[in-house]
């Protein structure tokens, strides 16, 4: 517990700390673990996506996922570039009551919503347990960080750009972030920037990047949602 408090103090912003209680614990371990997460991985991706953009391997998506020009790469079964998926989890329509922070027009089929707050909305595989790490799950959450300047691949969600970061390792997510015309303050007191929205999602959807931002479209800002900064 006491290397989780850690790590947790590293991940929250020094001007928004308390010293007073925790009364309850575990969602702040689990945002923890998120942001901790989502640090490393943001430094990784922007490591290497300069690199792939540079090599001519970037592509420009229109809202409804159908990449521009014929320059979109080939890819067989479950690849995670623009080319077709046939054995990947359908993506069905949404019909269960709409999470607070961030709502959804689809869903992949099997899946439910295990968790939502303002800041954060979390979907996994019908009877997975709740709680736990976010292996094999999707997370989408708002990000106030500066939005990245490039990526592994350009992508349009919503009429908003957006990048596509691939990561190949069996054990890490991909993961899309996209603008919005919402705002938030990363900080009480703090001037308001612009809100994105990251969406983190598993191998195991075997998704190309179509229906991942057919997905994201569907994905809208509430009133009230927010955004983190870590």
């Amino acid at each position: 517990m006491n290397d989780v408090r850690s790590l947790l103090s590293e991940v929250v912003p020094e001007d928004i700390r308390t010293s007073g209680p925790w009364p309850d614990a575990e969602p702040d371990i689990a945002r923890g673990r998120a942001l901790l997460a989502r640090r490393r991985r943001r430094r990784a991706a922007l490591t290497a996506g300069t690199g792939v953009v540079a090599a001519g391997l970037a592509g420009v998506l229109l809202l409804a996922g159908t990449p521009a020009g014929d320059s979109r790469p080939s890819a067989g079964p479950g690849s995670s570039t623009g080319g077709p998926a046939t054995t990947g989890v359908a993506l069905v329509a949404y019909e269960g009551a709409q999470p607070k922070g961030y709502t959804l027009r689809s869903i992949p089929q099997g899946w439910e919503v295990a968790s939502a707050d303002s800041i954060a909305l979390v979907l996994h595989r019908v009877g997975t347990p709740k709680g736990g790490s976010y292996e094999d799950k999707i997370v989408v959450e708002g990000d106030l960080n500066p939005f990245p300047k490039s990526g592994d691949q350009a992508v349009e969600v919503n009429g908003h750009k957006g990048w596509f970061f691939a990561h190949k390792s069996a054990g890490q997510s991909v993961t899309l972030i996209f603008r919005t015309d919402q705002r938030g303050r990363p900080a009480p007191g703090l001037a308001e920037v612009p809100l994105n929205v990251m969406v983190q999602l598993p191998h195991s959807l075997n998704w190309n990047v179509t229906t991942m931002v057919k997905f994201a479209s569907g994905i809208t800002v509430a009133d009230g949602a927010r955004g983190a900064v870590g």
